[in-house]
């Protein structure tokens, strides 16, 4: 009977670990895509500034060029600043993205309840 009451006790933490995990699985899915989300919502308010915003300061810095240069050499020197600019803003932010592990403590915690149950001679 004892043998039975602990099995059964070992099966409801068993259950109870689980279900911690998936929680926090959970838990840290929605941070995940919440910091996910906000930098892509970042990156889609940024795109129409460089687009419009960049455009008019293009114009005018294209035709102070021009009075040195020739008209097409200063538009592309404008142009080619702008794409470093934008470009170098996305790419800071995609390097952002691509630092942060999702589900890390998740993983985390299931390694670490692995390695238990492999040093008390659980299943392997």
């Amino acid at each position: 009977m004892a043998l039975m009451a602990n099995l059964s006790e070992l099966a409801d933490a068993l259950s109870d670990l689980i279900a911690g995990h998936v929680q926090l699985a959970r838990a840290e899915l929605r941070e995940d895509a919440k910091f996910y989300g906000v930098r892509l919502g970042i990156m889609a308010a940024l795109a129409p500034l460089i687009l419009i915003g960049y455009g008019f300061l293009c114009a005018a810095v294209a035709m102070l060029l021009s009075r040195w240069l020739a008209t097409d050499l200063s538009i592309l020197i404008v142009g080619l600043l702008n794409l470093g600019v934008g470009g170098g803003g996305i790419y800071l932010v995609g390097q952002q993205l691509s630092k942060r592990a999702p589900m890390e403590t998740t993983t985390h915690e299931i390694e670490d309840t692995t390695r238990a149950l492999s040093a008390k001679g659980g299943p392997s």
